[in-house]
């Protein structure tokens, strides 16, 4: 009779033995979780899924199945702050990025919504169609923040930008606007690239075209930055600032009578253009034309009277004009603005000469 109930003990410790085994391995764990989830017990899928992570911070596969879990009980930012780790460890992971982009708008963060889908897009398009209205709203939300952002923040609306254009790769509005922050942050072939989008889908595109040559321009191709502004004045022959920016290209390559005529053609589709007056200015003081340069500089101040580079020129122009009095104003004025050193050290020098 010992014998069996001996027996019997033993197969009752072996059975718990299975139950309990491994109790430290996440693998184990997570089997389990997966098991409890698929079954709609979120209680035991949450507390096994727990465990494995307790042991493995880095799983992946069982944060992102913690996150459902999570979803299930409610349990949102928790289920929130388990996708945004699974991705961090495993930037791979579509389906995390996707329930994560989901979670997001549902949670009314539409914007933040856009980038983690437009991740989730990039590793795997074929999900796309299980979460078009989650996009769509994430899309809209995104687009009305971009253009601020840009204005605001730009590194911050780059990343944005980006996934507006993986949401819709026919955005050309999203394309040209991430081509511009790229230039106003000094990323020029970035911005050639988004701009060569635009045109790809769009190739009237008057700002793409523009751009596109200020971003040669900023990267010293001036034959090809030539050939953009060029292309733009075709179809926008009055476009004051396009006339301005060929002006300085051709300033750039020596052309000084096509500078002028740019500059001057700027002037007349946009009296009010500091930028023109103050490149006029500088043609003319590299021409000799000491008053008309005077004349140019001064509106340019008149029109922008903070403009450090306006003020240097004409500062510079007064001195050759032997107006000692009106060059030292403005030179000192020029001075309070911190100029780059090259430019500070020739006016003090300019002062020093003046008899500061």
């Amino acid at each position: 009779m010992r014998k069996y109930i001996l027996l019997a003990l033993l197969a009752v410790t072996a059975l718990t033995l299975v139950a309990c085994a491994k109790p430290n391995d996440p693998q184990a764990r997570l089997k389990a979780g997966r098991t409890a989830l698929d079954k709609g017990d979120t209680t035991t899928a949450i507390r096994e899924l727990e465990a494995a992570i307790a042991v493995d911070p880095k799983l992946a596969e069982a944060r992102v199945l913690l996150g459902r879990a999570y979803e299930k009980a409610g349990r949102r930012d928790d289920a929130i702050n388990q996708y945004q780790a699974a991705i961090t460890f495993e930037s791979q992971d579509a389906q995390a990025a996707y329930y994560l982009g989901a979670l997001l708008v549902n949670a009314g963060r539409p914007v933040e919504a856009a980038t983690a889908l437009a991740s989730g897009v990039k590793l795997d398009a074929g999900m796309a169609v299980s979460y078009t209205q989650e996009i769509s709203a994430a899309l809209t939300a995104a687009q009305a923040s971009s253009e601020e952002l840009a204005k605001t923040n730009p590194q911050q609306a780059i990343p944005l930008l980006n996934a507006i254009t993986t949401l819709d790769s026919r955005n050309v509005r999203a394309h040209v606007l991430l081509g511009n922050v790229y230039v106003g942050t000094g990323q020029s072939q970035p911005a050639i690239e988004q701009y060569q989008a635009a045109l790809a889908l769009d190739p009237q595109n008057i700002s793409a075209i523009t751009n596109m040559g200020a971003a040669y321009y900023q990267m010293q191709k001036l034959d090809d930055a030539i050939t953009q502004f060029q292309a733009a004045l075709k179809l926008a022959p009055t476009d004051a600032e396009t006339h301005y920016l060929l002006g300085a290209a051709y300033i750039q390559k020596n052309m000084v009578e096509q500078a002028r005529s740019e500059f001057q053609a700027a002037i007349q589709a946009n009296p009010g253009l500091a930028a023109a007056y103050i490149g006029l200015g500088n043609v003319q003081l590299l021409q000799n034309d000491v008053e008309g340069a005077v004349s140019s500089l001064s509106k340019a101040v008149q029109l922008s009277p903070n403009q450090p580079e306006a003020l240097y020129a004409l500062g510079k122009a007064l001195m050759l004009k032997g107006d000692k009095a009106g060059a030292r104003d403005t030179l000192q004025k020029f001075l309070t603005f911190n100029p780059p050193a090259p430019q500070r050290t020739e006016a003090e020098g300019w002062l020093k000469q003046l008899g500061q």
